[in-house]
Order: structure tokens, then C-alpha cells, then sequence
């Protein structure tokens, strides 16, 4: 193998086992803690789901393709594997939509949230979402509508003389699917978002008008800023980053594939750099959760502790050593406090 093949398959190796581990590990998280077991992380369970499976049953395949150069798996799971790539990349951004409709109704209409969004109907939505990402993907893709003009995805020869699996798509299902399972869902989540941020918000004023007569009477700060920001960073930062990450990752190549099917001009390595980048937004997703949401980063951390139980005495150290600091510093400040006192007498 030379040098760049080499770094590839490194590259690619990691993304596809940080993935794989950091998606299980978000299970293992909900199932140690029973507070974790909300409906709103039945949305992100549900999303770590098709991350694993995108992990295992799509990327390893892409992998090998890219080291070997062709297709070395079986011929009849070749349209199998493209059928799955498709389902799975649109059954994670259909997650992602769901997610802010979810965030969306805890910010509406929170005193009513649990009678709305109960666990039934969790499961019956997201039922719905992996339904159409089933329909949008292995039935025309099985029946050879993704692209009636070139032959069955079974034909792997049909380029070079080495095996090759490739999902050629017509300009009228690259649009369709496209605009179904990626565009749609991503403006649906664009606008919830910002509805919940505006929500967030006025609901920040409203508590800072109810707060602000007391505030003043006892002479403190009644900034906007420092009553606001508290209640928006909480309400919109972690969805922002959640659906920025999906836009960030999948809109170079939902446009690089309506762009190819219509003039097959795209360069191959272009493409497939767009690919792993779609890719990537599910090794992003649970990378988001201990870094933003505080019930997943105790969680993660208590895990950590019993994996590693060294670390507990670290921690302890580390607490001894500040706690030390602390009291230093309080001498201190109290010793030079009394020595101005005794020069200004």
C-alpha cells in the first residue's frame, strides 16, 4: 500500500470505530441512568440508532471500497448497502427534525409538554420517520427507480474491469429524495429552532419584568443580558449545535448530488470527500451531548469513574489541592485586609 492509502484507511478506520463506540455508548448512558430515560432522549436514542447502523452497515463497506479501490463484498449486497446508505443518512436527519419539534413543544407549551409528547406517541412518531426512510430509499432503489437509464445496481462491471458498486441516481430522484429526506427536514428544524430561540427569549423578558422591581430595590444589575442569557443559552444552544452540526456536514452534498445528477461533472474524489463528510455528523452528535447537556455529562463522567477507578483519587486530589488554595487565599486576603486597617489607624 503506499503512504496515502495508508493515512486513508487510518482515517476512515477511526471515524468508523469513534462512531460505532461513541453512538454505544450513549445507550449504555440511558440504561445506567434511569433520569435519562425521558421522551426527549427517546429522540436521541432513536438518532444514535441510525448512527450505529450507519457506522457498521454503510461506512465499513465505503471504507473498503476506498482502500481496495472496488467492490469486495458480495454482489447481491451491493444494492443492499446502497439502499441502507440512503435510509440511514435520511432517517438521522429526520431524527434531527424531530428532535427540534420536540425542543419546540417543551418551549410552547411547557405546563402541557408531558401530555403532548407522551412515550406512545414518541414512538409513533419516530415509526413514521424510519417508515419513510425505509420508503424513500430500498424501494426505489431495489426496483431500479432511482435510475431507470443505467443498469441494475447487481451489474458491477459496468465501468472497469474491477468490481464496482455505485449508486448512479437519475436528476428527478436526486431532487425528490433530496428535497424529501434532507431539505425539507433541515428547514423544518431551521424554523423550529428559531422559533424556540424567539420563544426562549420572551419568556427570559417576561421573567425579567416579573424580577427586575426586586432587583432594583436591592441594587443589583437588571441588565438584559444577565437575566436573558441564562434561560436562552439552556433552551437553544445544544438544538442549534445539534441542527448547525446537520447543516454544516450535509448541505455540500445534497447540492454536489443534484449538481452531478444533472451534468455528471463532479469529480469522484470531490464527491466522496462530501460523502464522509455527511458521514462525520454522526461520529459529531454524541460528542455534543457530554459537552452540552449536563444529565449525559454526569452520567458520562460516573461511568468514567467506575472504568477507571484511579481517577477517583485524582478527583479527590485535585478537590484537596483547591480547597488548600482556596483557604490560602482567604489568609491572605484577610491578613493584608488587617495590615491596611492597622496603617490607616
Amino acid at each position: 500500500m503506499s503512504p496515502g492509502t495508508v493515512a486513508t484507511t487510518l482515517v476512515l478506520s477511526f471515524i468508523c470505530l469513534a462512531t460505532t463506540a461513541s453512538n454505544i455508548l450513549v445507550f449504555v448512558a440511558v440504561g445506567y441512568s434511569r433520569n435519562l430515560r425521558t421522551v426527549s432522549n427517546t429522540f436521541i436514542v432513536s438518532l444514535s440508532i441510525a448512527d450505529i447502523l450507519l457506522a457498521t452497515v454503510v461506512m465499513i463497506p465505503a471504507t473498503l471500497n476506498q482502500v481496495y479501490g472496488h467492490w469486495v463484498l458480495a454482489q447481491g449486497f451491493c444494492s443492499i448497502w446502497a439502499s441502507f446508505d440512503v435510509m440511514l443518512c435520511s432517517a438521522s436527519v429526520l431524527n434531527v427534525c424531530a428532535i427540534s419539534f420536540d425542543r419546540y413543544l417543551a418551549i410552547i407549551s411547557p405546563l402541557r409538554y408531558k401530555a403532548l409528547m407522551t412515550f406512545r406517541r414518541a414512538l409513533l412518531l419516530l415509526a413514521v420517520l424510519w417508515i419513510v426512510a425505509i420508503l424513500s430509499s430500498f424501494v426505489p432503489i431495489t426496483n431500479g427507480w432511482h435510475n431507470p437509464d443505467v443498469p441494475s445496481l447487481v451489474n458491477l462491471t459496468m465501468f472497469t474491469s474491477e468490481a464496482q458498486c455505485l449508486l448512479i441516481v437519475s436528476l428527478p430522484y436526486a431532487l425528490l429524495a433530496g428535497t424529501i429526506t434532507i431539505m425539507l427536514p433541515i428547514i423544518i428544524a431551521l424554523v423550529l429552532y428559531f422559533k424556540v430561540s424567539e420563544e426562549a427569549r420572551r419568556q427570559a423578558l417576561f421573567v425579567r419584568t416579573l424580577i427586575a422591581p426586586s432587583r432594583v430595590l436591592l441594587g443589583q444589575d437588571v441588565s438584559s443580558k444577565s437575566v436573558r442569557e441564562p434561560f436562552t443559552r439552556k433552551a437553544t444552544v445544544t438544538l442549534g449545535v445539534i441542527v448547525g452540526a446537520y447543516v454544516v456536514t450535509w448541505t455540500p452534498f445534497l447540492i454536489t448530488n443534484i449538481v452531478d445528477a444533472a451534468c455528471t461533472c463532479v469529480p469522484p474524489k470531490l464527491f466522496t470527500a462530501f460523502v464522509w463528510l455527511g458521514y462525520c455528523n454522526s461520529l459529531i452528535n454524541p460528542i455534543i451531548y457530554p459537552l452540552l447537556m449536563r444529565d449525559f455529562r454526569k452520567v458520562y463522567m460516573k461511568l468514567l469513574l467506575i472504568c477507571c477507578p484511579r481517577l477517583k483519587f485524582l478527583k479527590k486530589k485535585s478537590k484537596e489541592v483547591l480547597q488548600k488554595d482556596i483557604e490560602k487565599a482567604f489568609v491572605n486576603g484577610h491578613s493584608q485586609s488587617n495590615g491596611i486597617k492597622s496603617d490607616s489607624v
